[in-house]
C-alpha cells in the first residue's frame, strides 16, 4: 500500500521534477551563453563597423584620387611640353575640371612660383606668389620635390572662405634636352566638405561616429580634422585612408560609446534566465497536458503548409514513404506522382542519382547534407537546396527549398564583377594611350621642329621637306588621336547625346571625303563611291561622319601609296537594313587579327604603309556608334588583296 502510494506521488511529481530539471539545466546554459555573447557583441559590432568603415574608405579614396588625376594628367602632358603657354594651360584645365564643383582651383607653378591659375577670375592676386617662401608651403613643396610623388596638403582655409585639400605633384622635364630636370609643380585645391559630401561621409550616422585624423597626411600621428576628436579617445575602430604620400585614419566608435554593449549582456542573462523559467513552466505544463499533443499536431501540420518547401520521409533505397500536408502550390509534383515511389522514377536519371548518393551518406554519417540541383517546374528551371536529416537506420527526412531567386541574384552580382573587368580594362586602355601613344607624336612634333629650327638658321636646308612631313604627319596623327579620344571620351560619360535623323548619306561621305582628301593626295590614293546618289539613312549625323572618317582613314593609312591606291565607299540594302561599306585594296590583314578587332581589351595597332601609327581606339569607337544605332560591324580581308569594312544602319521601325 505504501509502495503504491511513493509511486502514485513520484507519478504526479513527475512533471515538477522534469520542469525543476529542465530549470537547472537551461539555468547553467544560459549563464554560460552570456559569458560567451558578452565576448561576441562588442567583436560582431566591431566587425559591422570595420565593414562600413571599408566602403566609406573606398568611397573616399575614389573621389579624392579621380582629381589628384587632373594633377597627374596635367603634370604628364607639361613634362613633354615645358613650354606650354598659359592660354593652352587654361583649356587644358578647362577640359579637366569643367563644372567639377568639388574642385576650387588648379594652379601651374614653374620652378615653384605660380605663373597661372584656373580659373583665373578672382585669384589674380596669387599670380607670381613663390611656394618656397611660404613657410609651411615650402616644407611640403620640398618633400613633393623630394619623393617624386603627389603630396596632398591640409585641410586649410582659404582666403575666399571654406575649408579645402591642396594636392600637390611635382614636374619633371622629359624632353631630350632636359631629360629628367625639375620644372616644376602643379596643384589642384579641393574643397573638403564637399569632397566628404561625395564619400557620403557624415559624422554621425546609423548610431556611430565618424572622425578622420592625420593633418598633412601623418596618419596616426596628426591631429583630427575631422569629425569628434573624443572619437580617437575610446578606443575606436579604424581604417587607414591611403594617400599618394601618407595616410588618413577614418576611425569610428558607437554613439553611446562601448559600454552600452557590455551591459548588455547582463539584459541578455535575465531575459534567458526568464526564458528558461517561462521553458521550465512549459514543460510542466506540457507534462500534464498530455491529450493536448493532439491538437498541437494539428499545428503543425498548419504550420507546415504555410511552408515554401517540400517535405519528404525516404528509405534507404531512395523511395518516397511519407510526405506532410503542404502548400499545393509550393509542392515540386503532385502527391501521387512521389508516394511509395522511387526517385529513379519519378526525376531525370542524374537528379535521382544525386537524390540517392544523398540519401546513403546521410544514412551512413548520420549528419546533415545539402545538396543543390535545378529541375524543371511547370515549365521552368527552379533551384532547389535539399537538407537531408537523418532520421533512423533506414529513414531520411528530405527537405528541399526554392533558392531561384538567390540563384539568380548570384547571376547577377558575377554579371556585375564581368561589367566591372571590361571597365578595368576600358580604363587600363584609355590610360595607355594617354601615357604613351600621346607622348610619341608631341616628341616627333617637338624633336624634328627644333631640327628643322636649327637648320634653317645655319641655312642648311638638306632635310628639311622631310622633317616638315613628318612633323605634318605627326601632328595628324596625334590629332586623329585626341578627336577620338575627347569623342570616347564624351560617348563613356555620358556627354554625347545619340540624335538620330533623316540625312543624305552621299553629303556626309563627300563631306570626309573633302575632310581626307589631302591625306589621300599625298599618297596618291583615289576615293570613290558607288550606289549611294540620293541615299537616305535614319542615323546621328555627328557618330556616322566619325564612323566613316576612321574607316576612311584607316582605309588610306593600309593602302600602298601609288597610282593603283583606291577606296570605294559603297551602300547596298535589305530587308531590314542598309550595309554601307569602305573597301581598299591595300595590305590587308590575317584572321587571326580580324577575330581581336573592336576589342578595347586588345592591342591591334599597327603601322600604315608609310609607317603611320595608330592605337586601335578609333575602330572601339566605331562599333561603339555604330551599337547606339543597334547595328553590326565587321570586317573582311585577305592579306595583300586588301580589306573591306561593314556596318550596318537598321531602319527606323515607323518606315
Amino acid at each position: 500500500m505504501k509502495k503504491n502510494k511513493f509511486i502514485t506521488c513520484l507519478r504526479h511529481s513527475m512533471p515538477l521534477i522534469f520542469a525543476l530539471s529542465s530549470f537547472i539545466l537551461l539555468g547553467v546554459g544560459a549563464i554560460s551563453y552570456s559569458n560567451y555573447k558578452k565576448d561576441s557583441w562588442e567583436k560582431d559590432i566591431k566587425n559591422r563597423l570595420l565593414e562600413i568603415l571599408m566602403t566609406k574608405k573606398t568611397k573616399l579614396e575614389k573621389a579624392l584620387y579621380s582629381r589628384i588625376y587632373y594633377t597627374k594628367s596635367v603634370a604628364a602632358y607639361v613634362s613633354i611640353k615645358p613650354n606650354i603657354t598659359t592660354p593652352e594651360y587654361y583649356n587644358l584645365a578647362h577640359e579637366l575640371i569643367n563644372n567639377d564643383s568639388v574642385i576650387s582651383t588648379m594652379a601651374l607653378s614653374k620652378n615653384c612660383i605660380i605663373s597661372a591659375l584656373y580659373p583665373p577670375k578672382g585669384h589674380e592676386a596669387a599670380i607670381g606668389l613663390d611656394l618656397l617662401l611660404h613657410p609651411e608651403r615650402k616644407e611640403i613643396v620640398q618633400k613633393t620635390i623630394m619623393t617624386h610623388k603627389t603630396f596632398v596638403a591640409g585641410p586649410v582655409e582659404l582666403v575666399e572662405g571654406g575649408i579645402a585639400f591642396i594636392s600637390y605633384t611635382p614636374i619633371f622635364d622629359k624632353t631630350p634636352t632636359n631629360l629628367g630636370s625639375f620644372w616644376g609643380v602643379t596643384d589642384i585645391v579641393i574643397y573638403r566638405d564637399k569632397l566628404l559630401e561625395q564619400a557620403n561621409l557624415k559624422e554621425i550616422e546609423s548610431g556611430f561616429l565618424f572622425s578622420i585624423r592625420g593633418y598633412n597626411g601623418l596618419g596616426n600621428e596628426g591631429v583630427v580634422w575631422w569629425g569628434n576628436k573624443k572619437v580617437f579617445e575610446q578606443n575606436p575602430v579604424t581604417v587607414e585612408i591611403d594617400l599618394p604620400y601618407g595616410t588618413w585614419v577614418l576611425g569610428a566608435i558607437p554613439e553611446s560609446g562601448w559600454g552600452s554593449y557590455i551591459n548588455q549582456d547582463k539584459v541578455l542573462l535575465f531575459l534567458l534566465l526568464s526564458s528558461s523559467f517561462i521553458i521550465s513552466f512549459l514543460i510542466w505544463i506540457i507534462s500534464r497536458s498530455v491529450v493536448k499533443i493532439k491538437r498541437n499536431e494539428q499545428e503543425l501540420s498548419a504550420i507546415i503548409r504555410s511552408m515554401n518547401s517540400q517535405i519528404i520521409e525516404y528509405d534507404q533505397e531512395g523511395r518516397c514513404m511519407k510526405i506532410p500536408p503542404v502548400n499545393a502550390e509550393h509542392q515540386i509534383r503532385p502527391v501521387s506522382e512521389l508516394l511509395h515511389k522511387t526517385v529513379y522514377e519519378v526525376f531525370p536519371e542524374k537528379e535521382a542519382k544525386l537524390f540517392h548518393q544523398a540519401i546513403l551518406d546521410c544514412l551512413e554519417s548520420k549528419k546533415l547534407v545539402v545538396i543543390e540541383y535545378p529541375l524543371q517546374v511547370k515549365g521552368q528551371i527552379c533551384w532547389f537546396s535539399a537538407r537531408v536529416s537523418w532520421k533512423s537506420e533506414q529513414r531520411v527526412i528530405f527537405h528541399a527549398i526554392d533558392i531561384t531567386e538567390q540563384k539568380q541574384a548570384m547571376e547577377l552580382i558575377l554579371s556585375s564583377e564581368l561589367r566591372l573587368k571590361e571597365l578595368n580594362a576600358t580604363k587600363d586602355k584609355f590610360f595607355s594611350i594617354i601615357a604613351h601613344d600621346l607622348k610619341n607624336p608631341f616628341n616627333a612634333i617637338h624633336g624634328f621642329s627644333n631640327l628643322l629650327v636649327e637648320q634653317i638658321q645655319e641655312k642648311d636646308y638638306e632635310g628639311a621637306e622631310e622633317y616638315a612631313g613628318i612633323i605634318r604627319n605627326s601632328s595628324e596623327h596625334a590629332i586623329s588621336l585626341l578627336s577620338n579620344l575627347m569623342e570616347w571620351s564624351r560617348s563613356q560619360t555620358g556627354r554625347l547625346k545619340f540624335n538620330p535623323e533623316m540625312i543624305e548619306l552621299d553629303m556626309l561621305v563627300n563631306d570626309v571625303i573633302v575632310l581626307l582628301k589631302e591625306s589621300a593626295q599625298n599618297k596618291s590614293i583615289t576615293i570613290s563611291t558607288e550606289n549611294l546618289r540620293k541615299e537616305m539613312a535614319y542615323a546621328d549625323r555627328a557618330m556616322i561622319h566619325t564612323v566613316l572618317r576612321n574607316l576612311i582613314s584607316n582605309a588610306i593609312k593600309f593602302t600602298f601609296p601609288g597610282a593603283g591606291g583606291k577606296i570605294v565607299i559603297s551602300a547596298r540594302h535589305t530587308d531590314e537594313e542598309m550595309i554601307i561599306s569602305v573597301s581598299d585594296n591595300g595590305v590587308g590583314m590575317k584572321k587571326e587579327l580580324i577575330d581581336r578587332l573592336f576589342h578595347i581589351e586588345e592591342n591591334v595597332s599597327t603601322s600604315g604603309t608609310q609607317q603611320e601609327e595608330g592605337t586601335g581606339l578609333g575602330l572601339i569607337l566605331c562599333k561603339e556608334f555604330v551599337d547606339n544605332h543597334n547595328g553590326r560591324i565587321w570586317a573582311e580581308s585577305e592579306v595583300g588583296k586588301g580589306t573591306t569594312f561593314y556596318f550596318t544602319l537598321p531602319y527606323p521601325t515607323d518606315k
